[in-house]
């Protein structure tokens, strides 16, 4: 009950929601294969730049399909989804992620050399995410990779900060050594 309603209060800040497209390969005239059969985009009307997250989680619980959401405000937008998975038991949704407010003005683009929905909604993932996908790359597999990059940049912040602190010379010699190798790692994971 107390979620229900931290999801009300959430929600004041939401003007109006609108299915602006429904993305499959009827309406697009793609062929039927992969993991993705439609993506719902919404639009949201915000009456301030606050993300209702609470709000967008529950809808998002109660479509149980693809969705990506278009929030506006004030003449600017950003984009805000999760990546979601099929599995036996159902949909599991990932953390949701969020472009930056651009002016509506600044159209968001996917690529059109897409041969299917799955290629159109990994486009999409890609737009939220700040990091470059590979090709060969599926969705699941950038997303984790996003996930790993931002876990190890979290380690790297603790571990300058010992850095810093640290007053012997032999142990902060050693933490350095341990720094770069991870930062090294971190090259690794961003430039794959």
């Amino acid at each position: 009950m107390l979620a229900d309603k931290a999801v009300r209060v959430d929600a004041k800040t939401v003007l109006s929601v609108t299915l602006a497209n429904v993305l499959s390969s009827d309406t697009l005239n793609l062929p039927a294969k992969g993991k993705v059969k439609e993506i719902y985009v919404f639009d949201i009307e915000l009456s301030s730049k606050t993300i209702p997250a609470l709000f967008i989680s529950a809808l998002d619980k109660a479509i149980n399909l693809h969705t990506i959401f278009v929030l506006h405000h004030d003449g600017k937008e950003l984009l805000y989804g999760a990546y979601k998975e099929r599995t036996e038991k159902g949909v599991k949704i990932g953390k949701y992620y969020a472009t930056d407010w651009k002016d509506q003005s600044e159209q968001i683009t996917v690529p059109l050399d897409v041969t299917s929905l799955d290629e159109i909604y990994k486009a999409m993932i890609c737009t939220l995410i700040p990091l470059d996908a590979v090709d060969e790359e599926n969705t699941s597999d950038f997303v984790a990779r996003y996930e790993q990059v931002t876990k190890l940049k979290k380690e790297i912040d603790k571990l300058q900060r010992q850095v810093d602190v640290e007053k012997q010379s032999k142990k902060r010699f050693e933490l350095n050594e341990q720094l770069k190798q991870m930062k090294k790692e971190l090259q690794t994971l961003v430039n794959k």
